[in-house]
């Protein structure tokens, strides 16, 4: 017989709470660039043995990581299924924290994702209209030697033709 400890139902509680709460929507992001960037839930590690950092999962300007930020050089369209570019999403880099974060640049109105990723580990952001279309995502702690990469999407309207997706290539620090 399986023991059920409270543990367990502590965990099983805040999986299905956290997918309720993804499925109605309620998960989302506040104002951003020095307001509040709310709400914004990490992603499952994508390996069990990756343990958490500091870092992970934090805004990098209220941090002030970023301002040791590096543009890596990686960057990548957001396009939609034709091919029409929608945006872009760069990938970041903290020389003082060691952590990567993806930003995009879109139309003011799109909202979307922003998911930075380890071979360990991945942190998500979503984004809503506004801030001039400028958006970053959270943290992944990725010291020197750890590679890293950004995915983006973006919606902008209503239609297929207005929704989009890119993936930087790796940076490996």
């Amino acid at each position: 017989m399986t023991s059920i400890t409270k543990t367990s139902i502590t965990k099983t509680m805040a999986v299905f709470g956290t997918s309720a709460a993804l499925a109605s929507g309620l998960l989302t992001t506040g104002l951003m660039n020095g307001a509040a960037q709310a709400a914004s839930l990490p992603v499952a590690n994508t390996a069990g043995s990756a343990s958490a950092h500091p870092y992970d999962g934090k805004d990098p300007y209220r941090s002030g990581c970023a301002r040791s930020r590096v543009n890596t050089g990686k960057k990548a369209s957001l396009r939609n299924e034709v091919g029409d570019r929608l945006g872009t999403i760069r990938l970041f880099y903290s020389r003082q924290c060691g952590t990567n974060w993806g930003e995009v640049s879109v139309a003011t109105r799109a909202s979307g994702t922003i998911t930075v990723f380890t071979s360990k580990k991945s942190r998500s952001f979503t984004y809503r209209p506004g801030n001039g279309g400028h958006h970053w995502g959270n943290m992944v702690y990725a010291p020197s030697g750890v590679c890293a990469k950004a995915t983006g999407s973006v919606t902008a309207g209503i239609g297929r033709a207005n929704k989009g997706s890119g993936t930087t290539p790796k940076a490996c620090g």
